[in-house]
């Protein structure tokens, strides 16, 4: 494992410390609103994400890691889209991700033919699902139906906030390890054969992984610090300075 690779783990290490304290000051956060709750979720997740990434890559486990650092990254962009719609309207977009979250909630009961539920609480969800309906014209309720609170599909999201490269980079490309379509790492590991630059390409790929990972979640971390005056501008300016040192560092080939 090269240098470098090494200095993204401990980082990523240090950074789900600092998500961590993030986490636990803005659940203790009072009063509560729908704003605080739902921003509290993505992070939570955020920091739980990239607590298993860490692990994974801790024991070699690089290609399920590679799995989650997609799920990390599709969350950074669902999060910045959350706050996109903040920004426009709040209680229209607190309503939104509500709204898709429990129109998704209904479609999987009713998917599993409402098996485990007993009718009267069958009739209680059809009944909300009617009344989220009657909240939109039809053209949006398929949107959300189908791609949730933004109604735009992930890359139509990616693109809305910033981060269409990253998805050029990153979506497609680790998808290979949540669909099983694509056996070449496996091989590698396996020593079944070997390809031309082969630890150029691993080097590459951990790098590029890492570098995610900690953008979205400690990015995350960011965005709540700023707005719910957390307190942790020294420790996370502390990781923005390390991992900027990191990258110049891969840059000059070091």
């Amino acid at each position: 494992m090269s240098n470098a690779i090494c200095k993204w783990k401990k980082l990523n290490e240090d950074a789900h410390v600092v998500c961590e304290e993030a986490l636990k000051r803005i659940v203790a956060i009072t009063p509560r609103d729908p704003f605080i709750d739902i921003s509290s979720a993505y992070l939570q997740k955020g920091t739980e994400t990239l607590a298993a990434v860490n692990v994974l890559y801790k024991y070699g486990h690089e290609e399920p890691a590679q799995a989650l650092v997609r799920v990390l990254f599709e969350l950074r962009i669902n999060f910045d889209s959350f706050m996109r719609l903040i920004d426009e309207d709040m209680k229209r977009a607190i309503q939104l991700i509500s709204d898709s979250m429990m129109l998704e909630k209904i479609k999987q009961a009713r998917v599993s033919g409402f098996e485990y539920l007993p009718d009267d609480l069958r009739e209680l969800l059809e009944k909300h699902e009617i009344e989220i309906a009657s909240r939109y014209e039809q053209g949006e309720l398929r949107q959300i139906r189908r791609y949730g609170f933004t109604g735009l599909s992930i890359e139509q999201r990616a693109a809305e906030v910033g981060h269409k490269e990253a998805y050029a980079l990153v979506y497609r490309n680790f998808s290979r390890n949540v669909h099983s379509t694509d056996y070449l790492e496996s091989y590698l590991k396996a020593g079944v054969f070997s390809i031309e630059h082969e630890e150029d390409y691993i080097e590459s790929r951990d790098s590029i992984a890492q570098y995610v990972s900690h953008f979205c979640a400690v990015g995350m971390a960011e965005i709540a610090n700023a707005l719910f005056r957390l307190g942790l501008n020294t420790e996370l300016d502390d990781l923005g300075k390390r991992q900027q040192v990191i990258k110049e560092d891969e840059k000059a080939g070091n």
